[in-house]
């Protein structure tokens, strides 16, 4: 009940500063820094708790060097910096949630209603990626500095934060696809040269990674509980967007956002057809894509006006919700990881 409590809570505060930008503001520093602490400061919380303790004791008798050396080496860094500062493993907790929420804030600040950003970013980004997955949520937190750049039409910039990115996960170094996007139209000729872009790092993902990624996750048992349904809430965003909103959207002439939002749009209906040849490969790679969703969810009050425009706002919360209350409730997964909470902010 713990995590549909903080849910109802957070919600509680956004329906009582609605209308209220300086009490918003303010429950907004309230709640990011209230969830950095629940995340940062968990104890033997999340899927990934004992692997990425193994990926800990193993550095232990390494050096900096040695973890420069090795496969997504931002990670084995952060963990020699820890080991050298004389700290103990669940450190490297607190220094991955300092990077996911530090890019989180950057493009949450962006945003017209950047506490609904965080509220509704909750049931999943926080607890399923936040929580758990620290490599990627370090590499999706420098991404989102990337987004921001690729928004601002800043070439170099994009392109060394998705190269830092894919130091944490290397999987992050897709998007450096997006690189013709940033100063042109999105149309068949960016396209194609997006993916004529694409090909050299295609070919070495698919002579490396995707084996790597194929003999641990396609046909090897692994799965993604829930992976399909979260990629199918994402096809219906990307859905909506093309279908609905993107007539409604704001066409900046100083940044790229429609075009990133667009661009995302497709992706996250791509993914959904992924998720079911492989969970875990599909929910993996639609992470990157939820702030995406976010973006699109909690500007819908700022694009629907009318008799239901109230109705219309409150459904991506309440669809959040429902999904939250129906993970901590049914799967048993939830049950082993993430139960019950608890934290070591008052000593180990």
């Amino acid at each position: 009940m713990t995590y549909i409590i903080l849910y109802a809570a957070l919600l509680l505060l956004g329906l009582m500063s609605s209308g209220r930008p300086s009490a918003r503001s303010f429950f907004y520093w309230l709640s990011l820094i209230g969830l950095w602490i629940f995340v940062a400061y968990r104890f033997e919380v999340g899927c990934d708790w004992v692997g990425y303790k193994n990926i800990f004791e193993i550095q232990r008798y390494d050096s900096f060097a040695d973890a420069m050396q090795k496969r997504e080496a931002g990670y084995w860094l952060a963990n020699a910096l820890v080991q050298y500062l004389d700290l103990e493993y669940p450190y490297i907790n607190v220094i991955a949630a300092t990077v996911f929420f530090a890019g989180f804030h950057a493009l949450a600040t962006r945003q017209p209603d950047r506490l609904g950003f965080l509220i509704l970013s909750f049931p999943v980004l926080l607890i399923n990626l936040a929580m758990s997955a620290n490599r990627q949520a370090m590499a999706l937190g420098v991404l989102c500095y990337a987004f921001n750049a690729f928004v601002d039409r800043r070439f170099f910039r994009f392109m060394f934060l998705v190269a830092l990115a894919s130091m944490f996960h290397a999987s992050a170094i897709f998007f450096l696809f997006l690189v013709p996007f940033i100063k042109r139209e999105f149309n068949k000729r960016t396209v194609v040269q997006s993916l004529i872009l694409a090909l050299p790092g295609a070919y070495f993902f698919l002579s490396g990674d995707l084996q790597f990624y194929q003999e641990r996750y396609v046909g090897a048992g692994a799965d993604a509980i829930g992976g399909p349904f979260r990629a199918g809430l994402l096809a219906i965003t990307g859905g909506l967007f093309l279908w609905w909103l993107k007539k409604r959207w704001p066409a900046g002439t100083q940044t790229n956002e429609l075009t990133f939002v667009l661009i995302g749009s497709y992706l996250m209906l791509a993914v959904f057809p992924i998720a079911f040849i492989s969970s875990v490969i599909g929910d993996r790679f639609g992470y990157y894509l939820t702030p995406i969703q976010l973006i699109i969810l909690s500007r819908i009050p700022f694009l629907v006006r009318g008799q239901q425009a109230t109705l219309v706002s409150l459904g991506p919360y309440m669809a959040m919700a429902l999904v939250l209350v129906v993970w901590t409730q049914l799967s048993t997964l939830f049950q082993i990881c993430y139960v019950p909470y608890q934290s070591w902010l008052f000593g180990l």
